[in-house]
């Protein structure tokens, strides 16, 4: 007897089209490449940052072929947000100075952190990209992954912590950035030989959170109609002597 009873079930009257995953993009610099790569995992945990009411600690680290992502939480005896999937680190504003910040410091004196706003690129940038995200999590616990490219350089690299309002000082933690190179050859790919998308030479435009594929914008064929310009007065040879000028102009299209 089988442990599951429950048969199969018919299909759906109207059935989702099926979807293929595309091949790796191979811009290792915009995200983690969960879809395509199993990580190498270095189970350290420490705290970063911590003051009386508040520790904000490392759980552990995913290493990919070409970038790095930290499991950061941040733990607090007072209420931190009340949409803990939102993050307590926002790369889409200005920041705040007395908020939550995070950076890294590689062994060569290249830099990045939170205080920058960032977008991804489509070009290969010629500095080192860092990027938040929450992960969700309660009132009193939020879950980051702090997004890291490239890979750091042999040696140490320090991870700097800050945030004011909660009495937490730039904090500096020093991790091993050979070991992590060393742990990035043991990610496996998952799905070698995958075809690539065909963009058909279309641009991709977005909308909210969906990605639709739009021809060319705008069309000139779409482009609005030229408002009716205001008749001119005839030439003063052409009016009658003594006949007044025009006061009213046309009304406008509707």
């Amino acid at each position: 007897m089988s442990f599951f009873t429950d048969g199969p079930r018919s299909r759906p009257l109207f059935p989702v089209p099926e979807q293929e995953l595309f091949g790796y993009n191979g811009r290792p610099w915009v995200e983690t490449p969960h879809e395509y790569i199993v990580p190498a995992i270095l189970p350290w945990s420490m705290p970063l940052g911590r003051a009386e009411r508040t520790i904000v600690a490392l759980r552990g680290i995913e290493v990919w072929p070409e970038s790095v992502s930290f499991q950061l939480s941040v733990y607090s005896r007072d209420l931190l947000l009340d949409e803990p999937g939102e993050g307590l680190i926002d790369h889409r504003r200005v920041p705040d100075y007395n908020a939550l910040l995070v950076g890294v410091l590689f062994p060569d004196g290249r830099r990045a952190s939170s205080e920058t706003i960032s977008v991804p690129s489509a070009t290969k940038p010629d500095q080192p990209v860092l990027r938040a995200q929450g992960l969700g999590g309660s009132a009193f616990h939020v879950d980051h992954e702090i997004f890291l490219w490239p890979l750091p350089p042999d040696g140490p690299l320090e991870f700097i912590v800050q945030w004011l309002d909660r009495d937490i000082e730039e904090s500096r933690t020093s991790l091993d950035g050979t070991a992590i190179r060393d742990a990035a050859k043991e990610a496996g790919e998952i799905w070698p030989g995958l075809p690539a998308r065909k963009s058909h030479g279309l641009p991709v435009r977005r909308v909210g959170a969906q990605a639709m594929i739009t021809p060319a914008w705008p069309r000139e064929s779409q482009a609005p109609p030229p408002l009716p310009q205001p008749s001119s007065p005839p030439p003063a040879s052409d009016r009658p002597r003594g006949a007044p000028l025009p006061t009213r102009l046309p009304r406008r299209a509707r």
